[in-house]
């Protein structure tokens, strides 16, 4: 979630908040008719168990509704894919394996590739200046 929060905020003009708790898709659908101008992104980590090899085949499913009538203005799946550009770092840490902190950076990539996705389906991908 973090992921793509950051990923909204820098690529757009867009105020972005996270829920503080869990919620299902028909709390997110409630939130966007009780919304006037909010969108709301209902993101949940989905894995496929009869396909799964591992936790690597986590995948992101999201869906943008819109405010008041709450319609699906965009959605889909963002991956973990190790094949994305740019290098994935992680030092060595004494208190546990890295896999936990490499698994947690490829999900936050997943979340900012999803905001990117959001950004384009929305015509909302022009670069902003600050």
């Amino acid at each position: 979630m973090r992921g793509c929060a950051d990923r909204l905020r820098s690529g757009s003009s867009a105020s972005v908040s996270i829920a503080q708790s869990n919620m299902n898709r028909g709390e997110a659908i409630k939130k966007a008719k009780a919304e006037t101008k909010t969108y709301v992104v209902y993101m949940r980590l989905v894995l496929d168990e009869m396909t799964a090899r591992s936790l690597d085949d986590l995948e992101i499913e999201f869906v943008v509704f819109a405010p008041q009538t709450a319609k699906v203005v965009t959605s889909g799946r963002s991956y973990l894919n190790v094949n994305r550009k740019g290098p994935v770092i992680v030092g060595p840490t004494s208190r546990g394996p890295t896999g936990a902190l490499y698994r947690e950076e490829l999900i936050r990539r997943a979340g900012e590739d999803a905001a990117e996705r959001i950004l384009k389906a929305m015509n909302l991908d022009i670069p902003v200046i600050r």
